[in-house]
């Protein structure tokens, strides 16, 4: 019988839930809102943009510096806030049509200060690209 410490069982079994967790993935509107918010926590702007923008809208400098300026805005808040703590979704299913969703939510700071941001998501493909 292999006997493995309690730390590295702990682990494993938190591995296999999250691998488990399908509910709240970039493929649906929820997951791409939380999904683009925490990788701009993370420093990964530009995967989080091009995750985020529709194709070809980075590319087009009117609706391109539109994204860049929401980043930044995000972005200068957890800067001043203490980081980003937790994507809240209030409201993810206002449908407008089946392709069309809209996403309420409040980014938590570390200092415990809320912003609100509600993103309307459409679908492309397989993906959910935010529309501002």
């Amino acid at each position: 019988m292999i006997r493995l410490p309690r730390l590295a069982l702990a682990m494993t079994a938190a591995l296999l839930l999250a691998a488990c967790d399908t509910s709240s993935g970039p493929d649906t509107p929820g997951g791409a809102y939380e999904h683009f918010f925490v990788q701009l926590s993370q420093g990964e702007r530009d995967s989080a943009l091009e995750a985020f923008a529709p194709e070809g809208a980075l590319g087009d400098t009117f609706r391109g510096g539109a994204y860049y300026t929401y980043a930044d805005s995000v972005e200068t808040h957890m800067e001043r806030h203490g980081g980003l703590d937790e994507v809240i979704i209030d409201n993810g299913g206002d449908e407008t049509s089946e392709d069309v969703v809209r996403v309420e939510g409040r980014l938590r700071f570390g200092d415990g200060s809320e912003l609100e941001r509600a993103i309307t998501f459409e679908r492309e493909g397989d993906n959910w690209v935010g529309r501002l």
